[in-house]
Order: structure tokens, then C-alpha cells, then sequence
């Protein structure tokens, strides 16, 4: 077989749990199961669209959160596609018994969160001691979410909570530091089942009030029609431009990917659409992916609408969410200007042709056929950052947002017979980050239980010898490797769980050392080996992976700076005088423009590639722009503006004597 046609058979929704859910909807939507699996799905978003007004008790509120969302799993992933599948594919009495054991296995899942509910009502009479049922509860949603999170999410993630359990469990017979106190196999149970720092924990809180209400709302706005919107609007927009196809992709992508909340999906979801384009103007197939993958990973991190991680940054942080949206936006900024740096430089010295001119929608008819989409992301915004309602309804809003603000549209209108199968496609859509929050929740609750992450932090520290800079570096380099192949949501509570702590140790703010933590988590999406959102790209690109993904950080190679940058000034955070802001405001931005260039060997050079040695300095010239120091920055600036110089005099020459 060529490894040409090895590359056209990337299964690109394998690569996602929420494109995996979606498809498993699709081919299911007719049988038994999948008309049972749709009505647990409506019921949930149903379910939580009447607790926005009146929440439930704790374990009920949770507790029915997960319940649905792994009936829905076990039901449309069934156990006969998930063991023994080349063995007894074809056996209807294999398929049968792994049906039976599906029913059963979600028979436990309600009688352990009803076992749960009834345990921790008796916690005050018995004086805050579980008694035995809530063992029982513990060992089973133990059993239930690996197993349901390894259908969903792959074997990585249970594996790691395997590890923090055994941990938990056997940790005492380990010598020095690495000991702790001895836990009874029992004991543990019960701290799953009924701690509030267990499954049930501050994950599964924020997943089941505040993050299912904005996927509810990515699935609304998806119904609607508004990523063929977005799309018309960036390429009409820069369209005119030669690197118009690509800038198209970087804005659109990141348009999408603040609602969408998956790197993965959105990759597949614009990129259908932008990375054919751009092959068909010259751009390489592994530069297109990975301006794609590059974008839509930084949808998670842009504001106002970031992705469901700055959810849970604000309950980990105790932050409000303002604070946060405010504390990304030049970061954001910055990680953008990188990728659109980088688009215009490719689109400068390789064989980029100009989309022809009929192809270029006009601004004026998208903005009258779609201005309707501005008003439904306006109300939300609105709801959220002016009024700032609480995020749950603020999504509510924004979903009763669609429907009527649709009405005005005769063309689009958003009928009543979309909203069920809308409600159903939220239920599918959740069940990733339903199942990566309980599993990162049994992690949590043994780092909490045994204090590993304090240990870890200390080690941490000492190993950097108290020094900011290791510290950082070991704590990135941590994030991606604990990001391989897992959603960001899961990534990032497990990192911030470990690490998130120890940085605050070395004095920096609880919500910088998160949003560090943060940014790392969402790159991990688009770092070699695993890169999940490349691999998605090169699947559409038909084009190698592992060379996407390069291209996707040579691209993205501001994202990989800039959280060094905001740790070492705050003033990048919108934290401090409006002086020292704009100052490293600017500092900033030549800097990211200067190593885009660098990385991409251009340097306003007339469509021409620019030499090694220039390329290098460039580079180092717009590093140290970004440095959060004056003389660092005086000295990038003077090596910027020598090259500018140079490659203006050597392009003068090289034209006159051609």
C-alpha cells in the first residue's frame, strides 16, 4: 500500500470523542437503542435547562448529570465495539450478551447515584461517616467511569487514574516524601462516592451547570447555520489579500473554536472548507493543516467565549469570569498575530496565487444574509460580560437566543422541529467532557486525598532549585506530556490539579499560574507526537501528520512564548499601570512578529526567502522583544531594525541587477 493512500485513510473522527458521538448518533438514530439512547439525550438537556432556575442538591444535581450522560455512552458505544471486535464481530449472541451487560452495568449507574444521594443525606445524623452503601456506590461508579471513559476517551486517561488510585491505595509503603498516610480500600470508596472533593468534585459541578449550557449553545448555533456565516465572512474580508485563503482559516477558526470548546472538531468543522482552499492558492497541504489545527486550537483560549477549561479555571481560581476574559485577551492577541504573521509570510514566498475575484463573497451580502448571528453572539456576550448573569443562564440565554433572533430571518428561520434533535445532539456532544470530567475527578480525589500534589510541587521546586524559569519549563513540558491525546478539559484539570499549585508557591497569582497551566493544556493539541488537532488537519489535507504538526508549532510558535512572557509581567494580563501595559503591549507585538518571520523565512523581503543566518536573528531579535526587560527589548529592537535594513538594501540590489 503507498504511503499516499496510508494517508487518505486517516479516520479523522476517531480522533475525537464529540465527532465520534456525533457519527455514533447518525448510524444509531433508527434502531432500538439509539431512539432509547436519543431520549435520554433530550431528557438530559431538558433536565438541565430546568435546573438553570432551580438547581438541585448536590448529589442530585451531579449525580443525574453523570447518570445520563453514561446511560447515553454505554448505550451508543456498546461493549461488542469496544472488546474482542475482530474475534466475534460478526456473532449476534456475542453482540447480544455485551447488550445485556451494557443494560446492567447502566441498571448500577442509577442505584450508585441513588446509593450516593442516600449516603450523603445520612452524613450530618452519622457525623460526617459514610456507611457501608456508599463503599458499595464508590466501587461501582469506579468500575462504571473507566469503563465508560475508556469506550469514549481511549485507554490514556483510566489508565492515569488507575495509577493515582494504586497510589492512593499502596502510597504508604513508599519510602521518604512519596509516603502518606495508610487508606483502606473501603475508605476510598466512600471518599468517590460522597466527598465533595471525589467524583462528585468541583469537575463535575462546573460540567454539569455551567458547561453543558454552552455546548447546548454550540449545538443551537451550529443548527442555525452559522459556520457557513463565519466562514463567508473571514474569506470576504480577506479574500482580496494574497494569503486571504489562509487568514480566512485563522479567523474563522478561531471565531468557531471559542464556541465550539474542541480543537478536534473544529479542525473538521471549518477545515472541510478552508484547507481545500488553501491547496487550491499553492499553499502547501501540511502548512494549510496546520494553519487550521493552529487556529482552532486557539479558539479555546480566545475571548470573550473561551472554551469550557476557563469554566473550571474559574471555579479552581475562585476568579470571577471577567477577570479572566480580561487577563487572555493580549495573549490571545498576540498567539493570532503569530498565525496571521505566518499565513502572510507563506503567502509572500510561496507559489500563493490570488483567489479570483468571483470567489470572494462580498462583505455587504454576508453581513445582510447573516447579520442576524452577530446579534445572537452579541446577546450572549452581553448576558455574560455586561449584565454578567451567572454563566449557566448565560448560556441559556444564548440558546433561547437562536430560535427567536432566527424568526427575523425567512430564509433561516430556526423552526420548532429543530430544537429536539438540537437538544439530542447536546446530550451526544457532552458525553466527552462528562466522562473526561468524572475521570479526572477520581485523579483529583487522590491527589487530594494523599496530598501528591503538594509533594510533587515541592519536588518540583527543588529540582528548579527555587528558580521561576525551570519551574515553568518543567510544568509545560508536564502539561503537553499529560495532554497527549486527551481533551483539553481533562488535560487541563489534571495539570492544574498537580502543578497549578506549586507555581503559585513561587509567588506568582493563583490565575496566572492557571492560565499557564491553561495554555500548555490547549497546546498539547498541536505538539508532536501526539497532536490530535494536526492529525485531524492532515486527515482533510491528505498529507503526513507528524509534518502538520511541525508546521502547526512553527506557526503557533508565539502560543509557546507568550505564557512565559505574562508570568514574568503581569502588566500583559491588564494587570498594572496603563504605562507599563502599553509598553509591553507593543514590546510584545513586534516581538511576535518578528519570530513568526523568522520561523517562516520572510522579513519584508519582496517575496523572497531571506538566508539562515538572517532567519536566526530575526528570530532572536523578536524573542528578545518579548522578554520583560528594557535592555533586552532595546537590543531586539536594534537587531530587528538592522535586519529590516539589510533585506531592504540586498532586495534593492538583487532587483536592479535582474
Amino acid at each position: 500500500m503507498s504511503e499516499e493512500k496510508k494517508l487518505k485513510e486517516i479516520d479523522v473522527e476517531s480522533l475525537d470523542s464529540e465527532l465520534a458521538a456525533a457519527k455514533k448518533m447518525e448510524e444509531n438514530k433508527n434502531t432500538v437503542y439509539g431512539k432509547v439512547a436519543a431520549v435520554f439525550a433530550f431528557s438530559m438537556s431538558l433536565f438541565h435547562i430546568l435546573t438553570v432556575f432551580r438547581q438541585l442538591d448536590v448529589i442530585p444535581q451531579r449525580g443525574i448529570h453523570v447518570a445520563f450522560a453514561f446511560t447515553i455512552l454505554f448505550l451508543s458505544m456498546p461493549l461488542y465495539e469496544h472488546v474482542c471486535k475482530g474475534k466475534f464481530a460478526g456473532s449476534k449472541s456475542f453482540r447480544t450478551i455485551c447488550r445485556v451487560i451494557d443494560i446492567v452495568l447502566i441498571v448500577l449507574l442509577w442505584a450508585a447515584i441513588y446509593m450516593c444521594y442516600y449516603e450523603y443525606g445520612q452524613l450530618s445524623a452519622n457525623l460526617g461517616i459514610a456507611g457501608d452503601w456508599a463503599a458499595v456506590a464508590g466501587f461501582l461508579l469506579l468500575v462504571l467511569v473507566l469503563e465508560g471513559t475508556r469506550r469514549c476517551l481511549g485507554y490514556i486517561m483510566p489508565i492515569l487514574a488507575l495509577i493515582f488510585f494504586a497510589y492512593a491505595l499502596f502510597g504508604h509503603l513508599l519510602p521518604g516524601r512519596l509516603g502518606h498516610k495508610q487508606y483502606s480500600l473501603t475508605n476510598l470508596f466512600k471518599y468517590l462516592a460522597v466527598d465533595l472533593d471525589g467524583i462528585f468534585g468541583t469537575t463535575i459541578q462546573v460540567s454539569a451547570t455551567v458547561i453543558i449550557m454552552f455546548v447546548m449553545f454550540g449545538a443551537f448555533l451550529e443548527a442555525s447555520g452559522c459556520s457557513t456565516f463565519i466562514n463567508d465572512l473571514a474569506l470576504s474580508v480577506t479574500g482580496k489579500l494574497r494569503c486571504g485563503p489562509a487568514l480566512a482559516a485563522v479567523v474563522a477558526s478561531a471565531l468557531m473554536g471559542c464556541i465550539n470548546g474542541s480543537a478536534v472538531a473544529n479542525v473538521v468543522g471549518t477545515g472541510t472548507f478552508t484547507i481545500p482552499l488553501m491547496k487550491s492558492r499553492g499553499y502547501k497541504p501540511s502548512f494549510a493543516a496546520g494553519v487550521e489545527s493552529v487556529a482552532s486550537t486557539g479558539g479555546q483560549i480566545l475571548p470573550p467565549v473561551m472554551g469550557s477549561g476557563a469554566f473550571l479555571m474559574v471555579a479552581f481560581t475562585g476568579e470571577p469570569y471577567t477577570a479572566i476574559v480580561v487577563a487572555a485577551v493580549i495573549p490571545a492577541v498576540l498567539y493570532f498575530l503569530g498565525a496571521a504573521i505566518a499565513v502572510f509570510s507563506q503567502g509572500e514566498v510561496g507559489n500563493v496565487e490570488l483567489l479570483p475575484k468571483d470567489q470572494i463573497p462580498r462583505t455587504r451580502d454576508v453581513l445582510k444574509e447573516g447579520w442576524l448571528y452577530l446579534v445572537i453572539i452579541g446577546t450572549l456576550v452581553w448576558a455574560l460580560l455586561i449584565v454578567q448573569y451567572s454563566p449557566a443562564l448565560s448560556g441559556l440565554i444564548g440558546c433561547v437566543a437562536v430560535p427567536v433572533v432566527m424568526l427575523f430571518d425567512k430564509k433561516k428561520r430556526f423552526t420548532l422541529k429543530k430544537i429536539p434533535g438540537t437538544m439530542v445532539k447536546t446530550g451526544y456532544s457532552a458525553l466527552s467532557i462528562v466522562a473526561g470530567c468524572a475521570c479526572a475527578g477520581i485523579v483529583v480525589a487522590m491527589v487530594s486525598r494523599t496530598g501528591i500534589g503538594v509533594i510533587f510541587g515541592d519536588m518540583m521546586i527543588n529540582a528548579a532549585g527555587g528558580l521561576l524559569f525551570p519551574s515553568l519549563l518543567f510544568t509545560a513540558i508536564a502539561c503537553i506530556i499529560l495532554g497527549m491525546g486527551l481533551p483539553t478539559t481533562s488535560a487541563y484539570v489534571i495539570a492544574a490539579s498537580i502543578l497549578a499549585p506549586a507555581l503559585a508557591k513561587l509567588g506568582l497569582t493563583l490565575l496566572t499560574s492557571h492560565l499557564f497551566v491553561f495554555y500548555f493544556a490547549c497546546l498539547s493539541a498541536i505538539t508532536p507526537p501526539v497532536a490530535l488537532a494536526a492529525y485531524a488537519g492532515a486527515g482533510i489535507a491528505k498529507c503526513d501528520p507528524m509534518s502538520t504538526a511541525v508546521q502547526a508549532c512553527k506557526i503557533g510558535f508565539a502560543g509557546f512564548i507568550v505564557p512565559f512572557v505574562f508570568c514574568y509581567d503581569s502588566a500583559m494580563m491588564l494587570d498594572g499601570p496603563i504605562i507599563s501595559v502599553i509598553k509591553v503591549t507593543i514590546t510584545a507585538l513586534i516581538g511576535c512578529m518578528g519570530m513568526s518571520c523568522g520561523m517562516q523565512g520572510w522579513y519584508f523581503s519582496r517575496q523572497r526567502k531571506i538566508s539562515m543566518p538572517t532567519r536566526l536573528l530575526v528570530t532572536a531579535g523578536g524573542l528578545l522583544m518579548m522578554m520583560p526587560s528594557d535592555l533586552t527589548s532595546l537590543i531586539g529592537l536594534v537587531i530587528l531594525a538592522a535586519m529590516f535594513v539589510f533585506e531592504r538594501i540586498r532586495t534593492s540590489k538583487l532587483t536592479a541587477a535582474a
